[in-house]
């Protein structure tokens, strides 16, 4: 992935808001981005925007079924750093995981499986030089850099109840190997690239949660550490650092 907002989009793989009582519930979080992507061309600070994250669980005894994603974002517009230049990144991202808790203990242990979709053009328009008495003219080149990302990842978690409707929880992710293939092309000349990439990523959530009879209101903060290089070369693809404070609620289905 080769954006911003792909960064954005990676710190969205922490696990969603927590559920209210054993019935099955539906979230929504708000996600704030601080942090900063870079390529091999340099670094940028991420566009700070309220993401938001539609989370779906079902529980059933000590396991649980959790499903998780954005739909489509973009185009979100951010400075690239050179002159006459501009870049757009339109993203979305799906994540599910069985997670097991563990008897007798606080903690808790997952396995799942995650998929990002992301397309970014980039636009630089300079001014044909030309012999007097013709007036110079604007030429646009313009790239697009589509990718889809995905791996496995492995958590483990731990919860702390501080009362009956109010507990804390850490959880930690890893994705050891994520694969992708970088699809760019260039307009106007026609020219097109497949770059295969390896990618690896690490995560964290604390998260502290309320329970009402009707709602479980959320908070906290993520962190995201994405790392991505070409598989043919080994040179850095991009890396994202991010942290992420977050408000969330959930709503129990059925009765």
């Amino acid at each position: 992935m080769k954006c911003a907002a792909a960064a954005i989009a990676l710190a969205l793989m922490c696990a969603g808001v927590a559920r209210a009582d054993d019935r099955p519930s539906i979230g929504l979080t708000l996600n704030a981005s601080i942090g900063t992507h870079e390529e091999k061309t340099g670094r940028e600070r991420v566009p700070f925007l309220p993401i938001p994250l539609l989370d779906l669980r079902i529980p059933f005894k000590r396991f649980e079924v959790e499903v998780e994603g954005v739909p489509s974002i973009g185009p979100v517009g951010y400075s690239t750093g050179i002159t006459a230049a501009t870049r757009t990144t339109k993203i979305s991202y799906v994540f599910g995981t069985l997670r097991y808790h563990i008897p007798n203990t606080r903690w808790s242990a997952g396995l799942g499986a995650i998929l990002y979709n992301q397309e970014t053009v980039t636009a630089q328009t300079t001014v044909v030089p030309c012999l007097n008495p013709c007036t110079p003219n604007p030429f646009t080149v313009t790239e697009y850099d589509r990718s889809r990302v995905g791996g496995m990842r492995y958590e483990i978690g731990y919860s702390i109840p501080l009362s009956p409707a109010h507990s804390l929880s850490l959880q930690i992710g890893l994705t050891p190997v994520m694969h992708a293939t970088i699809h760019e092309a260039v307009s106007p000349f026609n020219e097109t690239l497949d770059e295969p990439e390896r990618a690896s990523q690490v995560d964290g959530q604390l998260r502290y949660a309320v329970q009402t009879r009707a709602a479980t209101w959320s908070y906290g903060v993520r962190y995201i550490n994405y790392l991505a290089h070409f598989e043919q070369n080994g040179a850095l693809s991009d890396r994202n650092t991010l942290i992420m404070p977050f408000a969330g609620v959930s709503f129990p289905l059925g009765h």
